[in-house]
């Protein structure tokens, strides 16, 4: 242990002399990569703004160019038509392709409307006359019939009032006006188109947000027509969000914004900016509160958004940062262990060498080491006990110098042979070894060998072990299994002697049983009419007794073939085999009616005689003992039991006592009188030798008057268990 603790404080020390330089040059490294990352994520979202900004810039002055293009069109168009109807279809046609104009009017030169088309539920509408208006008082009105032929003049982007109010839902909308000349060139009347903002914030709309960036729309006054909330949005025409200026919230953004010299950019302590103006009016001889005018696009990107970039890319960093250090500890500990082994080593190896010498010391065997030639470069002390030889008298010797004298030739050819293919043999092979002791006595080993290598050469590790005691079991095993051999000759004589018995049994006492059951009734016969009724019951005594005793011959018979019966296992029918015996005992008694239950398909393991020998008997039984009976009735069946498949025989029979059930499997025990029901006491036996060669039990369950459940339980099939 102190060895051990030693060698772990050297392992601590050189892990940190390594480890920590390589994890501080990693923190470093990192932290420059993640402030590169930083800076690179800035110049991106820099110019994504940027591209940001110009896309929006493109489209609003493609959507304006094409406003103007459109109304420059239709004044082209009505300048050739002559009459109001044609004017009018001009107008619904072109609203029902052009749904972002939402109201096209005709206006006298006195600012009267004289044709009003507006889009209903969809569908350009041609307002009747009682329904037009006077428009000469509206500033786009009077500013547009100041254009000159062939210019447009655009309004301001702000919310359609009806009647004096603001149109709710809010509608935003700028309106474009451009006169309309006679044939002579002279100004006749004013167009003015009502165009839907909100085409053009929705389609600024799919510009937004595209790295996280919110994309505003400013007017020349600072107020949002567009902006990532819109509860700030339209604040000139809004008196409760007339706060809602971009002077006032973002005073310095504004500043920048509005100076000739700027670059487009700014960068205060909370987001980056890029905006860029679009100016719509650059003549200024309007008033600015009366014309389009300049609109500012401005995107902004929060920090805390960007800083969410950068965190994700920062954590990524970490990650691999901290698996890096990880790997620097691995590789550490690594190199750490192994300059602290090989530090260790020299201090270890006088340790080893003693603990090596002390196992070799307290092996309970003869441990000798060998080198290639045999030569003895090791012995333990057993191996001095064992032969009697100090160890200086061994080392050095060859090793046949512990064989036997007549094998000493022979062994230094096996152990060339070993040599060249060295492999480990264990103990116990069944070989019939020998060695020699100093005195030249010989006693039985058992020998292990394996091969050792070294840096510096070849070993041979031999164990030696005493075989003496296991030589002596095994010679009184083999004389016990020769006594079981005798044994097993003389029961196979004996069983002989009893088939030969049996044959005797079956053929000589039958004869004479015969012959006085067939005497007495010829003499019973002849002697008919002669005879009182007391004369007449002996003779029919003599039959009775002649025929039971034939009957408990066969019955006897039947158990003896049973004891002796070779099994040979198979899965059989059961439900088959039982109905064929009901069948013939039924056409045994024809005058009776029994009720015979058999569940279909029970199959079982058992050898068909045997099979048969059970259920006849067991079947034999509920037929005899349902005798008295009004409505006797016979149940075959099975149930669930994990141990095996087990068979029941019910029947609604007489029954037994259940205190005499240890008695029912026992040759000539009976529970019923033989005059009330005849036999002879071996058919339960039987059955029980039956199922004890089947490998299975049997047994019952029954209660006086109310018949009687035979079980049997068969084995399993292997493939069942």
């Amino acid at each position: 242990m102190p060895i051990r603790m030693e060698q772990g404080k050297y392992v601590l020390q050189y892990f940190f002399l390594i480890w920590l330089p390589l994890t501080l040059l990693t923190v470093i490294v990192t932290s420059a990569l993640m402030h590169n990352q930083r800076q690179m994520a800035r110049g991106t979202a820099a110019i994504e703004q940027q591209a940001q900004v110009e896309s929006a810039q493109s489209l609003l002055s493609s959507r304006l160019s094409r406003i103007q293009a459109d109304a420059l069109y239709l004044a082209g168009q009505l300048a050739l038509m002559q009459s109001d109807e044609q004017a009018t279809s001009t107008f619904e046609t072109f609203q029902r392709y052009h749904p972002q104009y939402y109201q096209i009017r005709l206006l006298d030169l006195n600012g009267h409307e004289h044709i009003r088309v507006e889009l209903t539920d969809g569908q350009p509408l041609a307002l009747p006359s009682t329904r037009l208006q006077d428009k000469s008082q509206r500033y786009y009105v009077q500013l547009g019939l100041q254009q000159p032929v062939g210019s447009v003049y655009l309004s301001p982007f702000d919310l359609n009032m009806e009647n004096g109010e603001i149109e709710r839902p809010f509608q935003p909308t700028i309106r474009v006006a451009t006169p309309i000349a006679d044939a002579d060139g002279q100004t006749r009347g004013l167009l003015v188109i009502n165009y839907r903002g909100q085409y053009l914030l929705d389609a600024l709309a799919s510009l937004d947000k595209p790295n996280k960036a919110a994309l505003w729309l400013v007017n020349a006054n600072g107020y949002w027509l567009k902006a990532s909330d819109p509860a700030i949005t339209w604040g000139f025409m809004l008196p409760e969000r007339s706060s809602a200026n971009l002077s006032q919230q973002h005073v310095s953004l504004w500043s920048q914004m509005i100076r000739e010299d700027n670059d487009g950019s700014a960068v205060s302590d909370d987001a980056m900016y890029r905006f860029v103006s679009v100016d719509f009016d650059p003549r200024n001889d309007i008033p600015l509160s009366q014309s389009l005018g300049k609109l500012y696009i401005v995107s902004e990107l929060a920090n805390k958004q960007l800083l969410g970039t950068s965190q994700n890319a920062g954590r990524i960093f970490w990650q691999a940062a901290a698996l890096v250090i990880l790997l620097f500890a691995m590789l550490s500990l690594l190199l750490a262990r192994a300059i602290a082994q090989r530090r260790a080593t020299e201090q270890s190896m006088a340790s080893n060498e003693e603990m090596f010498r002390a196992m070799i010391e307290a092996a309970p065997d003869a441990i000798i080491i060998t080198d290639t030639d045999g030569n003895i470069t090791l012995a333990n002390e057993q191996t001095t006990v064992m032969f009697d030889y100090a160890e200086q008298e061994l080392v050095g010797q060859k090793v046949e110098v512990l064989i036997p004298t007549n094998l000493a030739e022979r062994h230094v050819q096996h152990r060339s042979g070993y040599m060249m293919e060295p492999k480990s043999r264990p103990m116990g092979l069944g070989l019939s070894l020998y060695a020699r002791r100093k005195d030249g006595s010989h006693l039985p080993v058992e020998i292990s060998l394996s091969s050792i290598q070294t840096a510096d050469s070849k070993l041979v590790f031999c164990a030696i072990r005493d075989a003496t005691e296991r030589r002596t079991t095994e010679r009184k095993i083999r004389q016990l299994n020769e006594s079981l051999a005798q044994q097993n000759n003389e029961l196979q004589a004996v069983n002989s002697e009893l088939e030969a018995f049996s044959y005797s049994v079956s053929h000589d006492l039958r004869a004479p049983l015969r012959a006085i059951d067939g005497f007495s009734k010829i003499l019973q016969s002849s002697l008919e009419g002669k005879l009182d009724a007391q004369e007449t019951d002996y003779f029919n005594r003599i039959r009775k007794a002649a025929q039971n005793m034939s009957r408990l011959i066969d019955d006897l018979l039947m158990l003896a073939r049973v004891t002796r019966a070779e099994v040979k296992l198979a899965s059989l029918d059961l439900s088959r085999t039982a109905a064929a015996i009901a069948e013939r005992l039924q056409e045994s008694q024809p005058e009776r009616r029994i009720d015979v239950q058999i569940e279909p398909n029970i199959r079982v393991q058992a050898d068909p005689a045997l099979l048969g020998v059970a259920l006849d008997n067991l079947l034999g039984n509920a037929f005899k003992f349902t005798g008295n009976t009004a409505e006797p009735r016979i149940e075959i069946g099975r149930i669930d039991d994990p141990e095996g498949d087990v068979v029941f025989v019910r029947d609604n029979g007489v029954g037994f006592d259940m205190s005499y059930a240890d008695k029912l499997f026992t040759p000539f025990q009976r529970l019923h009188s033989a005059s009330a029901f005849p036999g002879t006491g071996i058919g339960l036996a039987s059955i029980a030798r039956v199922m004890n060669k089947l490998g299975g039990s049997i047994w019952a369950e029954s209660s006086e008057g109310h018949g009687a459940t035979f079980y049997m339980r068969f084995k399993r099939a292997r493939s069942e268990q």
